[in-house]
Protein backbone atom coordinates (compact mmCIF):
# COMPACT_ATOMS: atom_id res chain seq x y z
CA UNK A 1 0.00 0.00 0.00
CA UNK A 2 1.52 3.51 -0.93
CA UNK A 3 2.27 5.94 1.75
CA UNK A 4 1.39 9.40 2.10
CA UNK A 5 2.54 11.53 -1.50
CA UNK A 6 5.11 13.98 -0.84
CA UNK A 7 3.71 17.93 -1.23
CA UNK A 8 5.82 18.05 -4.71
CA UNK A 9 4.23 14.81 -5.70
CA UNK A 10 0.99 16.11 -4.92
CA UNK A 11 1.73 19.40 -6.90
CA UNK A 12 2.69 17.58 -9.51
CA UNK A 13 -0.71 15.76 -9.81
CA UNK A 14 -2.84 18.46 -9.10
CA UNK A 15 -0.97 20.36 -12.11
CA UNK A 16 -1.78 17.49 -14.41
CA UNK A 17 -5.09 17.06 -13.28
CA UNK A 18 -5.54 20.68 -14.34
CA UNK A 19 -4.45 20.22 -17.30
CA UNK A 20 -6.45 17.10 -18.54
CA UNK A 21 -9.69 19.02 -17.17
CA UNK A 22 -8.50 22.00 -19.80
CA UNK A 23 -7.63 19.89 -22.33
CA UNK A 24 -10.71 20.56 -24.66
CA UNK A 25 -10.23 23.91 -24.41
CA UNK A 26 -6.69 23.95 -25.50
CA UNK A 27 -8.33 21.64 -28.68
CA UNK A 28 -11.03 23.78 -29.52
CA UNK A 29 -8.66 26.96 -30.55
CA UNK A 30 -6.78 24.09 -32.79
CA UNK A 31 -9.61 23.13 -34.37
CA UNK A 32 -10.64 26.72 -34.93
CA UNK A 33 -7.30 27.28 -36.22
CA UNK A 34 -7.94 24.65 -38.70
CA UNK A 35 -10.11 25.99 -40.93
CA UNK A 36 -8.04 29.39 -40.65
CA UNK A 37 -4.92 27.37 -42.59
CA UNK A 38 -7.37 25.63 -44.76
CA UNK A 39 -8.64 28.94 -46.51
CA UNK A 40 -5.18 30.71 -46.13
CA UNK A 41 -3.58 28.06 -48.53
CA UNK A 42 -7.12 28.60 -50.54
CA UNK A 43 -6.05 32.78 -50.55
CA UNK A 44 -2.67 31.80 -51.37
CA UNK A 45 -3.91 30.03 -54.30
CA UNK A 46 -1.65 26.84 -53.69
CA UNK A 47 -4.49 24.48 -54.21
CA UNK A 48 -2.55 21.44 -54.36
CA UNK A 49 -2.40 21.52 -50.32
CA UNK A 50 -5.83 22.29 -50.07
CA UNK A 51 -7.02 18.82 -48.98
CA UNK A 52 -4.26 18.07 -46.77
CA UNK A 53 -5.24 21.40 -44.78
CA UNK A 54 -8.98 21.48 -45.28
CA UNK A 55 -9.80 17.50 -44.49
CA UNK A 56 -9.76 18.13 -40.40
CA UNK A 57 -12.06 21.09 -40.24
CA UNK A 58 -14.57 18.95 -43.74
CA UNK A 59 -14.26 15.90 -41.08
CA UNK A 60 -15.69 18.83 -38.29
CA UNK A 61 -18.67 19.13 -40.18
CA UNK A 62 -17.71 22.69 -41.55
CA UNK A 63 -19.61 22.97 -44.87
CA UNK A 64 -17.00 25.42 -46.81
CA UNK A 65 -13.93 22.92 -46.03
CA UNK A 66 -16.23 19.99 -47.15
CA UNK A 67 -16.69 21.93 -50.64
CA UNK A 68 -12.96 22.49 -50.83
CA UNK A 69 -12.49 18.68 -50.06
CA UNK A 70 -14.86 17.54 -52.68
CA UNK A 71 -13.20 19.83 -55.03
CA UNK A 72 -9.46 18.42 -54.79
CA UNK A 73 -11.16 15.18 -55.44
CA UNK A 74 -13.08 16.16 -58.05
CA UNK A 75 -10.37 17.87 -59.89
CA UNK A 76 -7.45 15.58 -58.76
CA UNK A 77 -5.75 18.92 -57.09
CA UNK A 78 -2.91 17.52 -54.72
CA UNK A 79 -4.92 14.27 -53.91
CA UNK A 80 -5.80 11.47 -56.75
CA UNK A 81 -9.16 12.68 -58.39
CA UNK A 82 -12.22 10.70 -57.14
CA UNK A 83 -15.34 12.49 -58.47
CA UNK A 84 -17.83 9.65 -56.11
CA UNK A 85 -15.60 11.07 -52.72
CA UNK A 86 -16.27 14.03 -54.40
CA UNK A 87 -19.61 13.96 -54.42
CA UNK A 88 -19.62 12.46 -50.87
CA UNK A 89 -17.95 15.86 -49.84
CA UNK A 90 -20.57 18.10 -51.59
CA UNK A 91 -23.80 15.95 -50.56
CA UNK A 92 -22.15 15.93 -47.07
CA UNK A 93 -21.93 20.36 -47.38
CA UNK A 94 -25.58 20.44 -49.10
CA UNK A 95 -27.46 18.71 -46.53
CA UNK A 96 -26.25 21.42 -43.84
CA UNK A 97 -28.02 23.93 -46.96
CA UNK A 98 -24.79 25.60 -47.91
CA UNK A 99 -25.22 26.79 -51.10
CA UNK A 100 -22.05 25.97 -52.28
CA UNK A 101 -22.18 22.24 -51.61
CA UNK A 102 -25.82 22.49 -53.32
CA UNK A 103 -23.99 24.31 -56.48
CA UNK A 104 -21.57 21.64 -57.05
CA UNK A 105 -23.48 18.74 -56.34
CA UNK A 106 -25.96 19.67 -58.46
CA UNK A 107 -23.24 20.27 -61.36
CA UNK A 108 -22.07 16.67 -60.64
CA UNK A 109 -25.73 15.55 -60.90
CA UNK A 110 -26.45 17.65 -64.40
CA UNK A 111 -22.71 16.28 -65.36
CA UNK A 112 -22.94 12.72 -64.32
CA UNK A 113 -19.42 13.14 -62.62
CA UNK A 114 -19.73 10.89 -59.69
CA UNK A 115 -22.97 10.34 -59.53
CA UNK A 116 -25.51 9.29 -62.11
CA UNK A 117 -26.69 11.69 -64.32
CA UNK A 118 -29.65 13.29 -63.10
CA UNK A 119 -31.42 16.16 -65.15
CA UNK A 120 -34.65 16.80 -63.11
CA UNK A 121 -32.23 16.72 -59.97
CA UNK A 122 -29.31 18.75 -60.90
CA UNK A 123 -31.39 21.31 -61.52
CA UNK A 124 -33.76 21.29 -58.71
CA UNK A 125 -30.76 21.20 -56.72
CA UNK A 126 -29.57 24.02 -58.60
CA UNK A 127 -32.48 26.45 -58.24
CA UNK A 128 -32.39 25.39 -54.16
CA UNK A 129 -29.20 26.69 -54.29
CA UNK A 130 -29.64 30.04 -56.18
CA UNK A 131 -32.62 30.89 -53.85
CA UNK A 132 -30.07 29.93 -51.14
CA UNK A 133 -27.77 32.97 -52.17
CA UNK A 134 -25.40 30.81 -54.34
CA UNK A 135 -24.21 33.78 -56.90
CA UNK A 136 -22.81 31.11 -59.14
CA UNK A 137 -25.69 28.81 -59.17
CA UNK A 138 -28.00 31.82 -60.11
CA UNK A 139 -25.31 33.17 -62.99
CA UNK A 140 -25.80 29.29 -63.99
CA UNK A 141 -29.27 29.40 -64.51
CA UNK A 142 -29.61 32.81 -65.85
CA UNK A 143 -26.92 31.59 -68.55
CA UNK A 144 -30.06 29.20 -69.45
CA UNK A 145 -32.59 31.20 -69.48
CA UNK A 146 -34.14 29.42 -66.68
CA UNK A 147 -36.16 32.13 -64.30
CA UNK A 148 -35.08 31.73 -60.62
CA UNK A 149 -38.14 30.56 -58.47
CA UNK A 150 -38.95 32.31 -55.24
CA UNK A 151 -38.44 29.84 -52.42
CA UNK A 152 -41.31 28.54 -50.46
CA UNK A 153 -42.18 30.11 -47.44
CA UNK A 154 -41.68 27.87 -44.25
CA UNK A 155 -45.15 27.01 -43.56
CA UNK A 156 -46.28 26.11 -47.07
CA UNK A 157 -42.81 24.01 -47.60
CA UNK A 158 -43.89 22.02 -43.72
CA UNK A 159 -47.34 21.10 -45.20
CA UNK A 160 -45.74 19.53 -48.48
CA UNK A 161 -43.00 17.40 -46.34
CA UNK A 162 -43.69 13.67 -46.81
CA UNK A 163 -42.28 11.79 -43.70
CA UNK A 164 -39.58 10.43 -45.28
CA UNK A 165 -38.44 13.25 -45.61
CA UNK A 166 -35.92 15.29 -43.53
CA UNK A 167 -33.27 18.22 -43.66
CA UNK A 168 -29.99 19.09 -41.75
CA UNK A 169 -26.68 17.21 -41.02
CA UNK A 170 -26.92 13.53 -42.51
CA UNK A 171 -30.32 13.58 -44.31
CA UNK A 172 -30.12 11.94 -47.16
CA UNK A 173 -32.52 12.18 -50.14
CA UNK A 174 -34.17 9.16 -51.56
CA UNK A 175 -33.84 10.42 -54.87
CA UNK A 176 -30.00 10.91 -54.57
CA UNK A 177 -27.56 8.76 -56.75
CA UNK A 178 -25.25 8.38 -53.49
CA UNK A 179 -27.00 7.74 -50.21
CA UNK A 180 -25.45 6.88 -46.46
Amino acid sequence: MPGPMSPTAAHKMRLIKLLICCLPLFSQMVWADNMAECENIIRSGNENWAYRYCLVPAEEGNPKAQVLVGMAFMTGVGILKNPELAVYWFKRAADQNYPGGMYQLALSKLAGLGTPQDEKGGMALMQKAAQAGSVRASEFLTELGVPIEKPQDSAAKSKNLKKYECTGVGCGRPTDGFGR
